[in-house]
């Protein structure tokens, strides 16, 4: 099972907004569609759920230890500061390639240049729901 979260940074920051302006006192403090992503994060690998986090996880609604969870990180069309931020120890943010479609995958302590694979919206829902389809 995949789980996706596309703009993610607006998407937490709305749901903990939206939680602070209809809890009531007797809620708890975090909104329970965040609690539910930080348990998502925290047993998906046992349950074979896997976690796509469009954006960057931020402090100030995912807990830090669910942050730590993310174990990699895909960039593209980053600077030098997202860089620092999110693969440090990688080490000084490397130089952007001229060819579309080229990415970074970070894991641990490594950083790999990867090439995406172009695809129309067309072409990706007919593989979904025609696997067989040796032609898109």
């Amino acid at each position: 099972m995949i789980v996706a979260v596309h703009e993610a940074n607006t998407t937490m920051r709305q749901l903990a907004r939206y939680w602070e302006t209809f809890r009531q006192n007797e809620d708890p403090k975090t909104s329970p569609a965040i609690a539910a992503f930080e348990e998502a994060l925290w047993v998906g690998r046992a349950a074979r759920v896997h976690v796509v986090f469009d954006g960057r996880p931020q402090a100030t609604v995912l807990e830090g230890a669910a942050r730590e969870l993310c174990a990699t990180v895909i960039l593209a069309w980053f600077t030098a500061d997202t860089w620092q931020r999110l693969a440090p120890a990688v080490g000084p943010a490397p130089k952007q390639s001229p060819r579309l479609g080229r990415f970074h995958v970070v894991q641990q302590d490594t950083a790999h240049e990867t090439q995406s694979v172009w695809r129309t919206g067309a072409d990706v829902a007919t593989w979904l729901t025609d696997p067989d389809d040796n032609e898109s």
